[in-house]
């Protein structure tokens, strides 16, 4: 887990930007570690808007399982924050 994710888990309050920060975090992570050109693509080209109904990569789904067991986040703006970490890891 990266440094600026650590220190939003242990903040226990609910927050939209937590949760976001944390997404963007991950997809960062996941863009650079494990996601393959085609992934990465598929993301980037996204353009929906519904973050409820979004199924993430499986590990990346357990990532979040494991984190909300530890703080309080919220799936819509984790994903949100998701997809913004991999779009930004994308076009460098």
């Amino acid at each position: 887990m990266s440094e600026l994710i650590e220190k939003l888990v242990r903040m226990k309050t609910p927050s939209q930007s937590k949760s976001y920060f944390i997404g963007v975090e991950r997809g960062k992570i996941w863009a650079e570690d494990e996601g393959d050109y085609l992934e990465i693509r598929k993301w980037i080209d996204f353009g929906g808007s519904d973050y409820l109904n979004i199924s993430l990569p499986d590990n990346e789904e357990t990532h979040y399982h494991v984190m909300k067991a530890e703080t309080d986040i919220e799936w819509e703006h984790f994903v949100r924050g998701w997809i913004d970490g991999v779009k930004e890891t994308g076009r460098k």
